[in-house]
């Protein structure tokens, strides 16, 4: 009986530490499916209700790709060169 009580400790907190760690990418998730259809806003709009991307570059092609990033969720965006989102490259929830 005595080692069932540190099991379910460990257990919760597991649990616990688990939704913690993945609580920042379940926002930044939150704030795109809220956004609804990405392809065709600017990037304007999409850093108003997503915040600054962790990453930007560029392609061969000119176009820009924005990374937003938190554990637990990735998106990768495509702007042409007016800065107007050509839609979703990656998108992974972990």
């Amino acid at each position: 009986m005595a080692f069932i009580i540190p099991i379910i400790g460990g257990l919760i907190m597991y649990l616990v530490i688990h939704a913690l760690v993945r609580s920042p990418g379940k926002v930044l998730n939150a704030k795109f499916v809220k956004l609804g259809t990405l392809k065709g806003k600017t990037f304007q709009e999409i850093t108003a209700a997503c915040g600054q991307p962790n990453s930007v570059s560029a392609t061969a092609e000119g176009v820009k790709v924005c990374q937003w990033m938190a554990t637990g969720y990735h998106i990768a965006l495509l702007f042409d060169e007016n800065d107007v989102c050509l839609g979703v490259s990656h998108e992974a929830k972990v």
